[in-house]
């Protein structure tokens, strides 16, 4: 006899599935379909729901009473049944352990702290993370206190957030005075821009199609902290719309589940869900493209959107969106890219995350064409999230893997020149993002210290 109540709680958990995204997978996904349920990943999950309720009824219903009544009757199946769970939780347990003293091994090969490899070919400077600057031998130089997305300005003083007493930001002296501070949430950015002005993003809740979503939005400060512009992308949303797959929160939740989808939020995701997550921002430079493409005019905006896989560069009048580079657009296809920059060639520099790939790759992508130029790719090099890369002076890149805790500077030609990782925890720190400063720059402020 057919069990009604099987089928329909197979038939709750397969509609359960479907009617919300799951938080902790949507932040990854780069967009390709959806935030969940129009994507790959939705159907699997989906059909593995709908599996695991069917194995649920059919063991309760045709294979449970016999399996009670041989358990009852024979020890011996009782001491099989033992062997055999044993053996599944030592191969379970082994496995995760030489994983763990693998991924162990594998930190530990590596040099931890600094590797100069090539002087020669070395950009000079001071390297800024983590609220530390440290010279090209790893020294630690300075510190500052507040260690979330620092930056120095050319008279020395220090822009940053406190990552632990969030949201507590501002502009601090170069001996760690506060000037101003700033008591609501940023993330992901702290840019000083070329006529001195601080660009920055925090975020707002909006309920949209029966959802609490965060909406980013881009703050632009003078050095007094007052604000001069606010760009949010609730107000803008249509604008983007067309350029990207619907996510799932692009479809309304069925009313009958918002009660699931506030527990849900509450319990396991603590926040809103987030929308664009906006994570880098650049002033375009003057460039030899200027006069071809309104896109290249020095002063727009150029940013950089996880979700979606998306990058723009928006009139830094009118903030219409004057170009754009989306997800397969580009050969390979970003994947969860950071870091969006313009060269002073006028190519736009990208660390390619590759979030689905696997593997990440820093792209030197020709904005009027979209054709790739140069890529550095490494069967080792992976951030599944973060990342940066910044071009230095001399023609080099810095290249930050976050997520390893790893910088290394990279030439034109693809060689490591300078290896360096983070030693606070055992090399296996995250990184944000390294920043590395002219050594006359920071070499003047040093002598500053020694001599008051």
């Amino acid at each position: 006899m057919v069990n009604t109540r099987s089928i329909k709680l197979t038939l709750v958990l397969f509609l359960f599935f479907l009617s919300f995204p799951l938080p902790a997978w949507a932040y990854f996904d780069p967009g390709f379909g959806g935030y969940l349920a129009n994507s790959i990943i939705s159907l699997i999950v989906t059909a593995l729901a709908f599996v695991s309720a069917s194995v649920v009824y059919f063991f309760r219903t045709i294979i449970g009473q016999k399996l009670v009544l041989l358990w009852q009757k024979n020890k011996k199946f009782h001491n099989m049944i033992f062997l055999f769970t044993l053996g599944l939780a030592c191969i379970f347990f082994g496995t995760l352990l030489f994983s763990s003293f693998s991924r162990l091994s594998a930190i530990h090969s590596h040099l931890l702290g600094t590797k100069i490899i090539d002087s020669q070919h070395m950009c000079q400077g001071y390297n800024l993370y983590n609220g530390k600057l440290i010279d090209e031998e790893g020294r630690i130089v300075k510190k500052w206190g507040h260690d979330y997305l620092g930056i120095i300005d050319n008279n020395g003083d220090y822009f940053a957030q406190e990552h632990w007493r969030a949201p507590l930001w501002g502009r601090y002296t170069w001996n760690d005075k506060i000037i101003w501070e700033k008591h609501f949430p940023i993330h992901h950015e702290l840019y000083l821009s070329p006529t001195g002005t601080i660009f920055t993003f925090t975020r707002k809740i909006h309920h949209y199609n029966n959802y609490k979503v965060n909406f980013d939005i881009i703050l632009e400060f003078d050095k007094n902290g007052n604000q001069l512009q606010r760009y949010s992308f609730w107000d803008h949303l249509k604008e983007f719309q067309p350029y990207h797959n619907k996510f799932q929160i692009d479809a309304a939740a069925p009313i009958i589940f918002q009660p699931i989808m506030s527990l849900w939020q509450e319990t396991f995701h603590g926040e809103a869900y987030d929308y664009f997550h906006i994570n880098s921002f650049f002033i375009i430079p003057p460039n030899p493209l200027e006069g071809k493409n309104p896109a290249f005019r020095p002063g727009n905006w150029l940013i950089n959107i996880f979700h979606g896989s998306m990058v723009f560069i928006l009139d830094q009048d009118s903030k219409r969106i004057l170009w754009h580079a989306v997800a397969n657009e580009i050969e390979g296809s970003l994947e969860g890219q950071h870091s969006a920059s313009m060269l002073p060639d006028g190519n736009i520099l990208i660390f390619d995350n590759g979030v689905n790939r696997g593997s990440s790759r820093i792209l030197m992508i020709d904005p009027l064409t979209l054709k790739i130029k140069w890529q550095y790719t490494n069967k080792n090099f992976f951030s599944e999230s973060e990342g940066f890369v910044q071009a230095l002076p001399n023609g080099d890149f810095l290249v930050t893997e976050s997520k390893k805790g790893h910088v290394f500077e990279l030439t034109p030609d693809k060689r490591i020149v300078w290896d360096y990782y983070d030693t606070t925890t055992n090399g296996d720190g995250e990184i944000y993002r390294m920043t590395r400063y002219p050594k006359e720059m920071i070499d003047r402020f040093l002598r500053k210290d020694i001599t008051k």
